[in-house]
């Protein structure tokens, strides 16, 4: 009973003590009355005095300053103030698995629907199901080298159109082997494509090296091309055929090729009383070719007032491009 009151005691005197605190935003104020609490008019008024200066002796001289995380360069923009800028163009992708055995010039190579990630195994299938001997595989590169009756080099790279691969295989003077090996090599991925469920993770970084990319050229869309002009224009020429558009000319020591495009927008009022008469203008666009350190760059020049803009026909031939 003793030991409870006097432990009652002390939690009172604790509990006193407590609510008795001056804080440290206020100070003691005492009158002839008695001492009373007065509030600080600046909180921060212990900090106010500054203590001694801090000597370093000239040590943070010698110290090495990194930037790691610079502020980057301002460049100039194309857009303007209140402008929706238009999403990032990706080239076609639509397929079907389709694989074909190509041609230009003395160049073989086999064309296949499929990212390069998903035909390096299916490569790696086929050289092994037809016991050929694999000296050297680098997926990263997208390279190996196999030995049958003859020593070959295969290079696998992304193609012109997204989500497609592009095999070619070179003898030691870096030329096209035989047309047959090809031929089998497509065979077999061909048949064993659809609902081919392998994926080469060592061989991701090959689906990022695509051979197309829009460019801004003179502040207008263009298509840059990791390719030599020969095989730019094969490619161009093919896409601007299968997507139906009118050929007005073309001159290929030149670099250009001419389009005339067919403006459905236009009514019966417009033609009636329009100063642009159909007849009289030869092509409403032109594509010219430059090159550039071994890939071509593809500008569109309009040469009409039709409506078609340059956006829609890179859409237009970027359906096209394979």
């Amino acid at each position: 009973m003793k030991l409870s009151k006097i432990f009652s005691v002390i939690l009172i005197c604790i509990f006193v003590l407590q609510n008795c605190t001056i804080p440290e935003s206020r100070k003691p104020y005492c009158p002839e009355n008695g001492c009373l609490l007065e509030k600080r008019e600046d909180p921060n008024e212990r900090y106010s005095d500054e203590g001694n200066e801090l000597e370093d002796y000239d040590q943070l001289q010698s110290l090495e300053v990194l930037d790691e995380f610079p502020y980057p360069p301002k460049s100039p923009s194309f857009i303007k103030e209140g402008e929706v800028p238009r999403p990032k163009k990706i080239f076609s992708s639509q397929g079907s698995e389709n694989v074909e055995v190509r041609r230009l010039g003395e160049i073989y190579w086999i064309y296949i629907e499929a990212l390069p990630s998903k035909s390096w195994p299916l490569i790696k299938d086929f050289l092994l199901d037809n016991e050929y001997e694999l000296l050297n595989d680098d997926p990263t590169l997208g390279k190996i080298t196999a030995k049958k009756a003859s020593q070959f080099f295969l290079t696998l790279e992304h193609g012109i159109k997204n989500n497609s691969s592009e095999i070619y295989l070179l003898d030691s003077s870096n030329n096209s082997i035989e047309l047959s090996y090809f031929e089998e090599l497509a065979a077999y991925i061909s048949e064993n494509l659809p609902g081919y469920e392998g994926n080469s993770i060592a061989a991701q970084g090959l689906n990022l090296n695509k051979k197309a990319r829009i460019v801004y050229v003179k502040k207008e869309i263009g298509i840059e091309f990791r390719l030599p002009f020969d095989r730019t224009w094969s490619a161009l020429s093919k896409a601007v055929e299968k997507a139906d558009l009118k050929i007005a000319d073309r001159n290929r020591e030149l670099k250009y090729i001419q389009i005339k495009l067919d403006d459905e927008d236009e009514g019966f009022f417009r033609n009636l009383f329009s100063a642009r008469n159909a007849s009289e203008v030869e092509a409403d666009y032109e594509l010219i070719f430059s090159e550039s350190e071994g890939n071509t760059i593809l500008e569109f020049k309009k040469l009409s007032d039709v409506e078609v803009s340059v956006d829609e026909l890179v859409d237009i031939i970027n359906e096209s491009l394979s």
